[in-house]
């Protein structure tokens, strides 16, 4: 009956488990052009109405340029919203109308605007597509027809010499974003390796530097799992990456410290972890998440596309308090361990959803 028990309990947990589903990735940058259709802008002169951009939207020709300033977009379905600046005016001899915050969405009802005062559906599309390269995203939307309200509005504000109709044809748009960050997924393993003197340092005090699964090692060299629930920015320059497993620092008949899924903060340049130094009550047990290490500057190497973001040779440097700490639990108060030192070099590879 045991067996059964217990094989009941892990199918529990199995179907429990989160899975690597994707997420949303903040929009960091990009542009939108929409293109008006011939006809329409034909239609725009014989109704005596003007088309220009301002507020940062550029006009050249039919094509009206749009700076993305925001949004978020899960790359994997091409599913999310585009925020951009700037504004479009259109001007007859009576009136104009502005339309102003601008919003892509990817669904059939692609264009979204403030017309006036009041926030609109511009157009539908029956043609939307979205597809990646490399980190970006591209979306476009073509046969972009005008919705009945906001036809109405303009025809009501600007009274043209012809009037705007409900399903009129005015163009395509075209979306290519960047991320600000993107959802790193749980694959691949960053790599500590201890510097030899921080090493020689540790052994002449007697203390021993252990893994605990998943993370590994081989000598000086570490390796820890990515998991999931961090984010980077392409060029990682910002964002956290998140290891999983747990460091050691033993030495008999003194102190334990442990390091616990240590998080990579590259906008600080700084690593955190879960920190537990042992046994209670001479050392403060839990300290709960805390800087670890600060880190320097490494070599990025990100690629486009397969989409992976990389740092190498980031060089490990012990702060005031964990130096601190390694004093008290494994030098006996005195001052061995110094804010600033070099402990060893840290490289990842970490792979984008």
């Amino acid at each position: 009956m045991r067996p059964l028990v217990l094989m009941l309990g892990m199918l529990a947990l199995l179907l429990a488990a989160p899975g690597a589903a994707a997420s949303s990735d903040p929009v960091g940058g990009g542009v939108t052009r929409l293109v008006l259709d011939k006809r329409f802008a034909a239609f725009l002169g014989k109704a005596g109405v003007r088309v220009s951009g301002e507020a940062g939207a550029t006009e050249r020709g039919r094509k009206l340029i749009f700076p993305v300033s925001g949004g978020h977009l899960d790359p994997t379905v091409g599913k999310g919203e585009v925020d951009h600046l700037g504004a479009v005016v259109l001007r007859s001899a009576r009136s104009r109308v502005l339309i102003r915050k601008l919003v892509v969405k990817t669904t059939p009802a692609p264009l979204v605007a403030k017309v006036g005062g009041s926030q609109l559906k511009i157009a539908t599309s029956g043609r939307i597509d979205s597809e990646r390269d490399g980190f970006a995203t591209e979306f476009s939307a073509r046969q972009l027809q005008l919705t009945d309200k906001v036809a109405m509005r303009l025809n009501k504000k600007l009274r043209p010499r012809q009037e705007f109709r409900a399903g009129q044809v005015i163009g395509s748009l075209a979306s290519e974003t960047q991320p600000l960050l993107t959802a790193i997924v749980p694959t691949g393993r960053a790599t500590l390796v201890l510097d030899s003197a921080f090493v020689a340092k540790l052994d002449h005090r007697f203390v021993s530097v252990n893994p605990i699964f998943p993370a590994e090692h081989q000598g000086p060299t570490f390796t820890l799992p990515i998991i999931a629930g961090g984010t980077l920015a392409p060029d990682a320059s910002q964002g956290t990456l998140r290891t999983g497993g747990e460091i050691e620092f033993l030495r008999l008949g003194a102190g334990q410290v442990f390091w616990h899924e240590l998080w990579l903060d590259v906008g600080s340049n700084v690593a955190l972890a879960e920190v537990d130094v042992e046994p209670t009550p001479a050392f403060p047990g839990k300290l709960g998440q805390i800087s670890i290490l600060a880190l320097g500057d490494g070599a990025a190497g990100p690629a486009a596309g397969v989409r992976t973001i990389g740092s190498s040779g980031i060089a490990m440097t012990l702060p005031a308090e964990i130096a601190a700490i390694f004093n008290k639990a494994f030098a006996e108060g005195e001052e061995d361990f110094k804010a600033g030192e070099v402990i060893g070099s840290l490289a990842f590879t970490a792979q984008a959803q």
